[in-house]
């Protein structure tokens, strides 16, 4: 065999072990991200990826848009400053007409720079955080993807429309799947909390009657294994029981949801100087996703000092769209209970016995 065939083997045999290793690696990616850990990785990962590219797309924009007002309002200036120089009317009503030609259009210029452009009220040396910052990029990512939408925060680009409508096609089915499967997981770990704690009730209440009763059986020692022989009976069913047949009560899952609203309305009231009732509202309307964007944080110009905020607000949002996702998936249970009672009850399923 030649020196070239030699040299053609090996790179053969080097390439198709890179594309066995390539394969593999693969093989293992697919898998991870379809498991539990990896899908809560990719959606976290997209949430991230969407920020910096909307923060790359609208913040110049932003930037913009106050250079420009502050054009317009010295041109206002200009204007109101040259009828006072040039414009010798003296008319009371005459100088109010004037004055106001020029009011209107200032106001209509404002509206146009709020609503089409996007000004966010602050002036163009503003040293603060920006509202398409990376957190702010943030927070509307997590809002599109979770079908929240404010609407305080919109793209006024036309790339950064085009790039929410595509980013919303993958994010929102990847952000549902994963909310999903992570209330499922949850649901089953807490069954098996609250099926602890009820048999540890049980339990305490049986040694409780155990002992109330010991009296009669030690007087009738004949009861005596037939007492023990049914309480171990049915411990043994109670340890047996599968988790899956285990039915969380549908007030825990309310309390759940309550007490959740009412750490947000705590959280929302400290941080906002809001009123707990409208705090509360937020959050009631942010977790069943209807995003009104009548009450949203950091709406006001002295707001979000603190970039931290709106990653905190974030969390909340995806955690408590968990949570709620788990509490549906402890009632679905009873769900189909009430709907089979319902069904026979008017008669479109048939009873048991018949």
């Amino acid at each position: 065999m030649s020196e070239s065939e030699r040299h053609r083997r090996r790179w053969t045999n080097s390439c198709y072990e890179c594309r066995k290793k390539c394969c593999w690696f693969f093989k293992k990616l697919v898998v991870f991200c379809f498991s539990q850990i990896g899908i809560v990785c990719l959606v976290v990962g997209y949430a991230l990826l969407g920020a910096a590219i909307f923060g790359a797309l609208e913040e110049p924009k932003e930037e913009l848009n106050r250079v420009l007002v502050k054009d317009i309002r010295n041109k206002t200036l200009q204007r109101l400053w040259w009828l006072n120089e040039n414009l010798f009317v003296f008319e009371r009503q005459n100088w109010s007409r004037a004055v106001e030609k020029v009011l209107v259009d200032f106001q209509t210029e404002i509206f146009v720079a709020v609503t089409s452009a996007g000004w966010d009220g602050r002036e163009e040396d503003y040293s603060g955080v920006s509202e398409w910052s990376f957190t702010g990029a943030l927070l509307y990512s997590v809002t599109v993807i979770t079908t929240i939408g404010y609407g305080n925060i919109t793209p006024k680009t036309i790339l950064g429309r085009m790039v929410t409508i595509v980013y919303a096609f993958i994010g929102i089915p990847l952000t549902m799947i994963c909310l999903a499967n992570i209330g499922h997981v949850l649901s089953i770990s807490f069954k098996v909390l609250y099926k602890r704690l009820v048999c540890k009730k049980e339990k305490r209440e049986t040694n409780t009657t155990s002992d109330a009763s010991s009296k009669y059986l030690f007087a009738n020692p004949q009861n005596v294994k037939t007492e023990d022989d049914e309480n171990e009976a049915q411990f043994v069913m109670s340890d047996t029981e599968r988790v899956k047949d285990t039915r969380v009560p549908v007030y825990v899952c309310f309390v759940l949801v309550i007490a959740y609203i009412l750490l947000g309305t705590v959280l929302f009231s400290l941080w906002e100087n809001w009123n707990p009732f409208k705090a509360g509202y937020f959050c009631f309307i942010t977790l069943s996703t209807i995003g009104f964007g009548d009450v949203v944080p950091g709406h006001s110009l002295e707001n979000w000092a603190s970039p931290a905020k709106r990653v905190i607000c974030s969390l909340y949002l995806l955690f408590g769209l968990t949570l709620i996702s788990m509490c549906f998936s402890l009632m679905v249970d009873h769900v189909r209970d009430i709907s089979r009672r319902f069904g026979q009850w008017i008669g479109l399923l048939k009873r048991e016995g018949d």
